[in-house]
């Protein structure tokens, strides 16, 4: 019999990666749902029945867990940036470090302690808010119309209102309300996302934390307004900002992309400091590079790259998936040469001139994509670092890591599940030993895990 619809009371298993309370119906099977803790019990509407698993919506815990604790944020359980607010760090940690080994465990190794992060609150330096019109949000009240935010869970269309927000820079927030403000004075309109009609549509902020340099960007719909119009807007950031753009961008598309972007303030970049292996390197960040959310946090990741890798000075290093080159460019000093691949040209640029700021002379970078550059590539490497977007490697590529002959081989991952997949592959082909595994916390408060391991040569 279907339970679709009906309210069943369950208790929470345990929490399974990407943050997912499992629990057990009457009948054995499985049952998905958010925010629940270790062993509450809770009354949930059954919104998906499967042969092998449901998925419910909690409508009433019924008994809490002692390890429950009250989150910072009101707007925890609506908005999408934080799902572990309700448990403390330490518990955030063990839920982390159990469904990485979860879905680790069949390498039959053991998972080293998860590395933490060093802060807990304020630690993300890049965050994309949008505008909307708050007086059509039924999440939100207030007298004014335009407001910005981030997306409710489960919804594109359905904002939650910043601040307060506890995981971003605290001068984001600040930023949020200044621009806020100028849109309500002026009585801007926001953009429409049903209509595609209006003015303000994101606002993307950027933060070198360890440099403390921030980087404001003011995107909106194609527009015939003179740059003058947001000089006020400007002369406010520049206050506290290194670099103010204005982004055009007309496209339907609620993704931010630019159809003209244009330095409005200071200086086209700003720098961020990280200290890797005892030794500071400087990154070059502009409106749409892609460095890593947490600087803090990138320096326990990068340094324990540089451990479990260990190169020497004759080694030939390949930085596969290399983005602005900043692994690369980090371990550049302890190897040879290295050799970064990244399909994105604007990267590639951003990583040869970073080699530059940093002195780095044994570097070159190409632009193009892993796949296409393994079928072409007849160049050997001793060792070789792969860290891939989300949906980690494609089968040529795995092909081609197998086939390296390089002594060692990490894989960085952001996503333990594809992880998992790629590793399986490569274990069964018995090349190559499984000598550790490292988790690590880049991203308190919310279920994303990385994990580093390290591959060596039989």
């Amino acid at each position: 019999m279907s339970l679709k619809n009906k309210i069943i009371n369950v208790v929470c298993e345990k929490i399974v990666f990407p943050g997912r309370s499992l629990c057990r119906c009457d009948d054995g099977i499985a049952l998905f749902t958010e925010g629940l803790l270790p062993k509450e019990q809770a009354d949930v509407l059954v919104i998906r029945d499967k042969k092998s698993f449901r998925e419910g919506l909690v409508k009433e815990i019924t008994s809490k867990s002692s390890q429950r604790i009250s989150p910072l944020c009101p707007s925890f359980g609506l908005c999408g940036g934080c799902s572990f607010q309700n448990a403390s760090y330490d518990n955030q940690v063990k839920y982390k470090q159990q469904y990485v080994f979860e879905l680790l465990k069949f390498a039959d190794i053991k998972i080293s302690q998860i590395l933490t992060s060093p802060n807990m609150w304020f630690y993300r330096n890049k965050m994309e808010f949008s505008f909307f019109n708050s007086s059509k949000n039924n999440l939100v009240d207030g007298d004014s119309d335009a407001d910005l935010g981030l997306h409710r869970t489960g919804s594109f269309n359905k904002y939650i209102s910043i601040p307060p927000c506890f995981i971003a820079d605290k001068d984001f927030l600040r930023a949020a309300e200044i621009v806020k403000d100028f849109a309500n004075k002026n009585n801007i309109p926001v953009y429409n996302n049903k209509t595609h009609e209006g003015f303000f549509r994101h606002l993307v902020l950027r933060k070198a934390a360890n440099n403390n340099q921030l980087l404001i960007n003011i995107v909106t719909n194609n527009s015939d307004q003179e740059q003058s119009f947001l000089v006020p807007l400007v002369k406010e950031f520049s206050e506290f900002a290194d670099s103010i753009y204005w982004t055009l961008n007309g496209r339907k598309s609620d993704a931010v992309v630019s159809d003209k972007t244009i330095l409005m303030y200071g200086k086209p970049f700003i720098t961020e400091k990280l200290t890797v292996g005892g030794k500071d390197y400087f990154f070059n960040i502009s409106p749409f590079s892609f460095f890593q959310t947490n600087s803090k946090g990138t320096e326990v990741l990068y340094n324990e790259i540089l451990r479990l890798l260990n190169p020497s000075k004759e080694d030939i290093l390949l930085d596969l998936y290399c983005g602005i080159g900043t692994i690369g460019i980090s371990m550049a000093n302890n190897v040879k040469k290295v050799v970064g691949i990244e399909q994105i040209e604007q990267a590639i640029d951003n990583a040869k001139e970073n080699a530059v700021g940093n002195n780095v002379s044994n570097t070159e970078f190409h632009a193009i994509t892993a796949e296409q550059w393994v079928s072409e590539n007849g160049s050997k490497f001793d060792v070789i670092i792969v860290d891939p977007p989300r949906g980690g490697l494609s089968k040529d590529v795995v092909d081609f890591l197998l086939n390296s002959n390089a002594k060692k081989i990490v894989y960085v991952s952001c996503n333990p599940s594809t992880l998992a997949r790629d590793l399986q592959i490569i274990i069964e082909r018995d090349i190559y030993s499984l000598k550790a595994i490292v988790p690590v916390d880049m991203f308190p408060q919310t279920y994303h895990a990385e994990a580093i391991v390290l591959l060596e040569l039989k």
